[in-house]
Parts: structure tokens; C-alpha cells; sequence
């Protein structure tokens, strides 16, 4: 696998994280489906501190398996964007767990997503946090 030589832009981060959501939000379905034998088939009370946290717990488990398993979700392949560590390394668990916290404070606070724009190796707040980078792929020939 080639290095690439830029890092992704904005814009990439975004369509893939768009991508990313689609698969998110059925993952979230299933997971719900699957509490409902422990409720009687009753909806799941989501002010229940545990079910906040199992709900919490199934992106870490989507994006972090993905991130050390080859650096692509499946919308980070459509778009030809890959995460590794800084060394060029994969990603190790510990970067995972980093990035995973980060990225929640950086999309809520958009700031740490609009970083990139202004830091000269366009890196968010998650990158920097986790020692990792997206960079961008070439085309297949």
C-alpha cells in the first residue's frame, strides 16, 4: 500500500462520515431490537444510564473495529480516505479509544472538526488527540 501524500481535506471527512452515519443508524436499530427480549418486547427507557451507555458503546465498537482493522469504514473507502497512526502504522486500541472520546467533543463543539482548516497538516481535534491522520488514497488505475 502506497503512502499517500496529502492528508484529507474537510470535505472528504464529511461525505464519509455521512456514509458512516447510514450504516450507524441501522446498527442502532438492530442493537435496539435486541434489548427488546430483556423488556418483554416493550421500548427500551432511554433515560436509563445503562442503555445511554450501551447505545454509546455500539459506534465505539463500529469505528474502532474498522479504524484498527485496515483504517477504512466502509464510508472511508467510498471516498478513498484512510486513518492511520502518525508513523504510517495502523491504528493501535489505545489510539482508538483516544480518537473515539475526541471525535464526540470535536463534532459537538464543531470547532474540532473546523480545525483542520486551519492547521497546516489539516488535522481535527481527533487526530491530534489520538497521534493519527486521514490521508487521502490515489485512484485504482
Amino acid at each position: 500500500m502506497p503512502l499517500s501524500p496529502y492528508p484529507a481535506g474537510l470535505l472528504r471527512r464529511l461525505a464519509a462520515s455521512v456514509y458512516d452515519l447510514f450504516l450507524l443508524v441501522g446498527l442502532w436499530l438492530i442493537s435496539g431490537m435486541l434489548l427488546l427480549p430483556f423488556h418483554q418486547g416493550q421500548a427500551v427507557d432511554g433515560h436509563s444510564p445503562w442503555v445511554r451507555l450501551y447505545f454509546l458503546f455500539i459506534p465505539y465498537l463500529f469505528f474502532s473495529w474498522f479504524w484498527m482493522h485496515g483504517g477504512q469504514t466502509l464510508g472511508m473507502k467510498a471516498w478513498r480516505i484512510r486513518l492511520r497512526a502518525t508513523d504510517g502504522g495502523p491504528v493501535q486500541w489505545y489510539q482508538a479509544v483516544l480518537r473515539y472520546a475526541a471525535a464526540w467533543v470535536s463534532w459537538l463543539s464543531i470547532v474540532g472538526m473546523l480545525w483542520c482548516l486551519f492547521d497546516g497538516q489539516r488535522r481535527c481535534l481527533q487526530d491530534i488527540v489520538s497521534n493519527t491522520e486521514v490521508v487521502a488514497e490515489p485512484k485504482d488505475d
